[in-house]
């Protein structure tokens, strides 16, 4: 399912002279990496990690249910590229990205894409994300920018291990985001 799923919005393969969507189908994550003993610890990474935008992780065991929501679909998957997560605290993660793109393995334009993931979680009961982005990301118009926040705030307000329900939650995301600058290129002459 993932093969297909995960690079499907991706049209950076079309750019270059190798199949990218090809060479990649089934590689999910290829990156290596390094840990620093600092603080409560830092990871350096580079190449193509898992990086999920937004509340629910493409891995289900880091999930509270069982299943994304329908509209998780429209963000990304994965990022190629850098990250840094730094590990503040037990509680705080912060993570800047150097990627190529919004879910793209090529990069459209020259230049890369930023953002930042902010977590923040002081009880296992409490939790509040923030992703921000910024890049270049239409094929062929260098011009034109993206920009995206998804942020979340996620509260257990039940559990009893023993009940028929043992846990419950409610959270409330936030998106927005647009494109600015020059329209699509188009190929070809004007007349």
């Amino acid at each position: 399912m993932y093969s297909t799923t995960t690079p499907r919005n991706d049209a950076s393969p079309s750019k270059g002279q190798w199949s990218l969507a090809d060479a990649y189908r089934y590689v999910s994550e290829a990156y290596g990496g390094y840990h620093f003993d600092v603080l409560h610890g830092i990871n350096v990474q580079a190449g193509i990690f898992m990086s999920y935008v937004g509340l629910w992780s493409y891995y289900n065991f880091d999930n509270w249910t069982y299943q994304p929501s329908y509209v998780s679909s429209n963000t990304p998957w994965f990022f190629d590229g850098v990250r840094v997560q730094i590990f503040a605290s037990e509680k705080l993660k912060i993570e800047p990205w150097l990627v190529n793109g919004w879910q793209s393995y090529g990069k459209f334009n020259q230049a890369p894409g930023g953002g930042l993931q902010v977590l923040y979680r002081p009880t296992g009961s409490f939790s509040v994300l923030g992703n921000q982005y910024f890049g270049t990301d239409t094929l062929n118009t260098p011009g034109r920018k993206r920009i995206h926040t998804d942020d979340s705030v996620m509260v257990k307000y039940y559990e009893n291990k023993g009940a028929g329900v043992s846990k419950a939650a409610a959270s409330l995301t936030v998106d927005a985001g647009c494109e600015f600058g020059p329209a699509t290129r188009r190929r070809g002459r004007r007349r």
